[in-house]
Parts: structure tokens; sequence; C-alpha cells
């Protein structure tokens, strides 16, 4: 049986990376490969710089990484791949699998890849750390067409983010909130870049127009560090009981946080294919989100859902001035949404197209 290890940071990190990584754990791969995990969470980044801690944490797990994989045929690592600093850690921990004999998988989840990867030089900086790299697998088809530029011709695949809809799905109709103020859910780190300063001068219109509704605010501090959710916190208490901050959930938890809601806002201002509005879907849960990433694939406007543009706090504020009063179209975009994803996005054929990649490496020379 081919022996694959997975590298990544899973519990009790939360957001994208450790979702997906809790899905290939519990996915049909286990018994069809000998899958093990080595979890790299629990010691803290300065996200995205070039500091000593940073250097020294990679090379901890880049030994990490050279003695679990001399026991592994594949080494499946996952990374958001940007900006600079986070892609050549992952090109280390990829050259650290290589040295120990296996094949190596780097899987770059993040939405930054495509805005970052956008000249010459840094073309140079990710084929000189990445060009080694047996299999780069891309989420979106923006990170897909910037990496196969800067990258060796055929190491890049499109592998499209699913979502484990079983899990998801309802018995029955929603319930929603059950409360009279509509609840607007958001997921996701607690950053400027998520749009969610955006989602909170939303509300302040609403609540100025006399449009009653409550805010939650699911996550914690992204990958940056705390720092960088210093000011969305402090604007968030300052909204008193209107908007709540519930901090972050497990994986096993966000079925029912999605049931208890009535709308989802993912307001970013960038993304490649977001696991949280996928979910939101599958729950059927109506979504208004920002046009970025290969967003505009999941969700077609006025039909599954509502789009807009980011850094547009205005427009957020038209899409829900469309849903609150209107418990109709809020099922019927859900509905639709949740369609979508059976048809389309169930992580089945995500769990598929990976089980490709790992047959075609099993049987290649160590």
């Amino acid at each position: 049986m081919t022996r694959v290890l997975l590298v990544g940071k899973g519990s009790p990190e939360r957001g994208g990376i450790p979702s997906f990584l809790a899905l290939l754990l519990k996915s049909r791969l286990t018994s069809d490969y000998d899958l093990r995990f080595l979890n790299l969470a629990g010691r803290s980044l300065v996200g995205g710089r070039l500091a000593a801690g940073n250097i020294a944490r990679t090379a901890v797990d880049a030994i990490r990484v050279w003695k679990e994989a001399r026991h592994a045929d594949v080494v499946h690592i996952h990374s958001a791949l940007a900006p600079g600093v986070t892609l050549v850690r992952a090109g280390t921990l990829a050259l650290a699998g290589r040295l120990a004999g296996a094949r190596t998988i780097v899987h770059g989840h993040g939405g930054r890849i495509q805005l970052w990867l956008t000249t010459p030089g840094r073309r140079r900086v990710a084929r000189f750390a990445l060009g080694m790299v047996d299999t780069l697998v891309a989420v979106s088809e923006g990170a897909a067409a910037a990496l196969t530029e800067a990258l060796p011709a055929g190491s890049v695949r499109l592998v499209e983010n699913g979502v484990d809809v079983a899990r998801f799905a309802m018995d029955g109709e929603r319930e929603g909130s059950g409360t009279a103020p509509v609840r607007i859910l958001y997921v996701g780190g607690l950053t400027a870049r998520k749009g969610v300063l955006d989602l909170l001068a939303a509300s302040d219109c609403l609540e100025a127009r006399g449009l009653a509704h409550e805010v939650l605010l699911v996550g914690g501090p992204p990958d940056e560090g705390a720092a960088t959710g210093h000011e969305v916190v402090i604007a968030a208490r300052a909204r008193g009981t209107r908007v709540r901050l519930a901090g972050p959930k497990s994986p096993e938890e966000m079925p029912a946080v999605y049931r208890d809601a009535d709308v989802f806002c993912l307001p970013s201002w960038w993304e490649a294919m977001p696991l949280s509005v996928l979910e939101a879907m599958a729950v059927g849960l109506p979504v208004v989100t920002t046009d970025v990433g290969d967003v505009s694939r999941l969700v077609e406007h006025g039909v599954n859902g509502l789009i807009v543009s980011p850094h547009d706090p205005d427009a957020l504020v038209t899409a829900f001035v469309e849903l609150l009063g209107d418990s109709d179209r809020r099922s019927q975009l859900g509905l639709a949404g949740q369609e979508t994803v059976a048809a389309r996005w169930n992580a089945e054929r995500t769990i598929a197209r990976i089980a490709d990649i790992y047959s075609e490496h099993a049987g290649a020379d160590r």
C-alpha cells in the first residue's frame, strides 16, 4: 500500500487548511492509502515575514518532515504559498521530503498567490523554491494560471475544493436562527483583509435604517498573527450586542453554526476557492460574497447567491436589504445554492482527483 505523509497545520488551528486536512483524514483515502499526518500546528509564527523565529521554526519543521518522510512514498504538503517567505518555507519542507527519498506534492490553498506572483523576480523565486516539487496543486483557476507561468511545464494541477455534502446537508428544512433579528454569519480569520470591517460598516448602515439584524463572527486571529485582528475585535466590541464574537470553532461544530444562521457573508478582498462559501451553500444558507478568486464559479449572482465588489460596504448594504425582510428570497437562494454544491462541488470529486495524483506517484522511482 502506498504510504502518504500529509503535512500541514491541523487542530487546534482553525481555517481552510485544517478543515481540508480533516476532510482528507476522514475520506476513503484512509482505506486506499497508508495515510499519516504530521501536524505542524502549535508554534507561533510572524506571518509572512523573514524573521528569526520563522527561520528557526522552518528548520525544525523541515527536520521533522525529513524524519517522517523516510517512511513514506509521497509527501503531501499544504500551504498558503504567499507571500514569498511562505512560498520558500513550503519549498524547504518539500526539499526535506525529496532528500528523504519521497515524491512531493505541494498543495497551495491561499488566494493571495496570484496577486503576489506578478513580476519576473517573484516568478524566479517560485521556480527556485518549488522547481523540484513533483506536483503543485492549485485550488483556483487564477492560482493555477499564475503558477503555470512560473513553474516547469506539466507540474501544476488544478484540484478545486469540495465539501462533504452529506455532513452539511439538513434533514428537512433549515431552522435558521429562530430569533426575530436576522442573523448574518461570517466565518474566517478576524482581519481587515477578510473584509470584516466592511461588514461591520454595512451593519452600522442597516442599524441606521432601522433594519433589525445581528452579526455573528466565527473565527480567531489569522495566520498573520493576533496583532492583525486587534482592530477588527475592537470594532466588533464597539457594536455591543448587535455584533457577537463567537471565537474559533472546530470542524465538527461548523454544520450547527451554519444551520443557526439566516445569511452567510464573506466580504474578502482576496480568496482562492473559499471552503466557507461552499459549506454555507451546502447547508442551504443564502450567501453574500465578494467577486474574488473563483467565487464567481461557485455563485451565480441572483440565482444561488449575491456577489458584490470588494471594499464596498454600500454594496453589502444593498444585498442585505434585499434579503433581511424577505424570507422567501433567502430560501430561494439557499436552496439553489444547495443544489449547486450537491451537483458540482461534492468533496468526492476532490478526493478522486487527489487519489489520481497519489496513484501517479505511487509507481514512480523514489
